[in-house]
């Protein structure tokens, strides 16, 4: 067995991110901008910039239905382009971990000795970080969060 963070002394940070209400306050620039980012081009944005756009809601009070209205941000349940637009968005989140070990504030876990290193996983709607902080002020280890 080779030695892990535990045997290292190193301290680590492991916590788990849960979306459970994501979906509803995703911002609409934010994919407009990572969409770019990722090199759709302008037709392709524009496509879903229509087709977050194009719809309108209405809530029941009291059994009576409200004015309709149209959102500002978020994904529709059920709409079957959410599940790929919320990839988009976790991608966004990887680039903030990627620029993170870039300026040398983290650092992955190292699973293989010199093979594989992990910072975070991501499952459905569930997110797992693994890192290694170069900086005190990154993490408090103290509070809500296990030192290894």
């Amino acid at each position: 067995m080779r030695p892990g963070s535990k045997e290292k002394k190193k301290e680590c940070v492991v916590f788990k991110v849960y979306y459970e209400k994501t979906y509803d306050s995703v911002s609409w620039e934010f994919i407009h901008y990572m969409l770019g980012r990722l090199g759709f081009c302008g037709k392709w944005i524009k496509w879903i910039k229509n087709c977050l756009e194009s719809t309108s809601i209405f809530m029941l009070v009291n059994g009576s239905p409200t004015i309709e209205f149209k959102p500002k941000k978020g994904l529709r349940e059920g709409d079957p382009l959410a599940p790929f637009l919320f990839l988009i968005v976790a991608e966004g989140l990887a680039g903030v971990i990627r620029q993170a070990k870039e300026k040398m504030l983290v650092d992955s876990i190292e699973v293989r000795e010199g093979q594989v290193n992990v910072s975070m996983l991501q499952y459905a709607d569930d997110t797992l970080f693994f890192l290694l902080s170069h900086n005190s002020k990154c993490f408090d280890l103290k509070s809500n969060s296990e030192v290894f």
